[in-house]
């Protein structure tokens, strides 16, 4: 028979001194409550619940999830407070806690099955209004991505509330910091952002947010455990009955917890890393800005740095600042810049039109090929050319190519350039693969085109000839473009048909009247 209080109200009866040994194993005072106390802080944990309490816990249960899963959706701080405030999963994990130190086995198991319930209940709210309402903005709430991180402060975080919160329940005159505490630690926000996460398709971080839930359990139910025992809750004589079944169970708790630390602790060393690594970056950049230059926004992720700099001076050269960020960190970083010009009176451009990207666009990737490099993307961003390159070397001075567009054009465009940093590509090796390469890139340009065909691709992987035929030799500099971005170490020789003549379409020949010779093509004439 589950024994709750002594077996007699008043104090216990005067007893034969113990041995010696008996002293040093127990205290002289074991912490007392009584009966009727401990009886109501048992029912109040729900270790034994009612019909009526289960249904009260359901209702509130259903009521604290539906408020988290909106609230993290609005991405609203205030909103989640309030699930965390009537949210009513503390008190059967606090009953776990003191089923644990009162030896109940069945009463254990049967509260776990409850929090269980309860958790999975609230993942499934959480699913479901992820489901029924359309998200605000293109990303997750930032109050949905804080809940997928958590390391080792949140399992100190848990310790503590649990701790705190079971000192509450036994001492009803503070009970006032209940509130207090299931804001310190809650457990039904993180169960409702992994159904919105689930709900999103985010398994990976929904699981982030599942390990945040454990922590707080785990952290809440050993500590509480421990402060029960320590504040009277089990009764001495209980406690000498079941000693080994409870020191037991404490012991699995505290295995739990530390298995939870092994987890959590490289987490918190990874981001200590990443905000050492965020403050180094910040040191390095912001040293080698111009007067009058500021770093507006600097993100890391892993080896990769992107920085954006405001000011009226252009930016750093790329290879200088990678350079730099890589002595500073001691590994190799790829590097993406940005930069934002704050444009000064002597530095207005005139009213005429800048030139469109697809007027750009052939310049920048003839540029680009000449180094190897492709291009990724291209647009116009508060009047400045974000172009973003990829290959096995940083590509030259954004100078040099503002210069190019500057000479063509006639118009100064200010250029912020990100380099992505991709494997050494020497380009096909074997024939078939290459002469495959440039009929599939000559195919292309020439589909653009009606007055021009292509007529064939010949040669090896080292040397591509492409013969094109129509009635009018076209500006093959994009074709050319494509062909060396593609084909790095061939050489490429692009003919032109036209009127029988057989000629280089680059660069274009001076004009030449064709000579027939014995063997030549017949003449074709171009339609009238």
């Amino acid at each position: 028979m589950n024994q709750i209080g002594e077996s007699s109200p008043g104090a216990e009866p005067a007893r034969p001194a113990k041995p010696r040994s008996d002293k040093r194993r127990w205290p002289r005072r074991w912490p007392h409550l009584q009966i009727e106390d401990r009886r109501s802080i048992i029912e109040d944990l729900m270790v034994v619940p009612s019909g009526a309490a289960l249904a009260r816990f359901s209702v509130l249960m259903f009521l604290s999830s539906m408020v988290a899963a909106v609230g993290l959706l609005q991405n609203s701080a205030a909103v989640v407070i309030g699930a965390m405030m009537i949210a009513p999963l503390m008190s059967p994990i606090m009953g776990v806690a003191a089923s644990l130190v009162m030896g109940w086995g069945k009463r254990l198991l049967l509260g776990l099955l409850l929090v269980l319930a309860a958790a999975l209940g609230a993942i499934a709210v959480g699913w479901m209004f992820a489901a029924l309402l359309s998200p605000a903005g293109t990303g997750l709430p930032a109050e949905v991505v804080a809940r997928c991180s958590p390391d080792i402060r949140d399992l100190l975080v848990a310790l503590g509330a649990g701790a705190a919160g079971a000192f509450a329940t036994v001492h009803k005159k503070i009970s006032v910091a209940l509130p207090g505490v299931a804001v310190a630690v809650a457990v039904v926000p993180p169960l409702a952002a992994v159904g919105v996460l689930l709900g999103r398709g985010q398994p990976d971080l929904a699981r982030g947010a599942v390990l945040l839930f454990a922590t707080n359990l785990v952290g809440i139910v050993l500590m509480a455990a421990v402060v029960f025992l320590v504040s009277g809750l089990v009764p001495r004589r209980t406690f000498s009955g079941r000693r080994s079944q409870i020191l037991a169970s404490l012991a699995a708790a505290a295995a739990l917890a530390f298995g939870v630390a092994l987890i959590l602790i490289p987490r918190f060393v990874a981001l200590t890393g990443h905000s050492r690594d965020l403050q180094t970056a910040t040191a390095t950049i912001t040293n080698m800005l111009g007067p009058g230059d500021n770093l507006g926004r600097i993100t890391t992720s892993g080896d990769t740095v992107s920085a954006e700099i405001v000011g009226p001076t252009q930016p750093p050269a790329l290879q200088d600042v990678a350079a730099k960020l890589t002595s500073a960190l001691g590994r190799p970083v790829t590097v993406q810049l940005g930069w934002i010009p704050v444009q000064t009176p002597q530095q207005e451009q005139s009213d005429a039109p800048l030139p469109t990207l697809m007027e750009l666009a052939p310049v920048i990737e003839r540029w680009l090929a000449g180094q190897s490099l492709s291009l990724q993307g291209l647009s116009v961003q508060s009047g400045t050319l974000v172009i973003s390159t990829a290959g096995p070397r940083p590509p030259q001075r954004a100078e040099n190519l503002a210069a190019k567009i500057r000479e063509k054009f006639g118009k100064q465009i200010p250029i912020s350039m990100g380099w992505t940093r991709t494997p050494e590509d020497n380009g096909p090796s074997d024939d078939e693969t290459a002469l495959a390469a440039a009929r599939t890139n000559a195919t292309s340009w020439a589909a653009s085109r009606p007055d021009a065909a292509l007529l064939s691709v010949t040669g090896s992987a080292k040397e591509i000839t492409v013969t094109l035929i129509g009635r009018d030799q076209p500006d093959v500099a994009e074709l050319e473009a494509d062909l060396r971005a593609t084909l790095p170490r061939a050489i490429i020789t692009i003919q032109w048909v036209s009127g029988g003549q057989l000629v280089n379409a680059v660069p274009p020949p001076p004009p030449v009247t064709p000579t027939p010779t014995p063997g030549a093509a017949p003449t074709m004439k171009p339609p009238r």
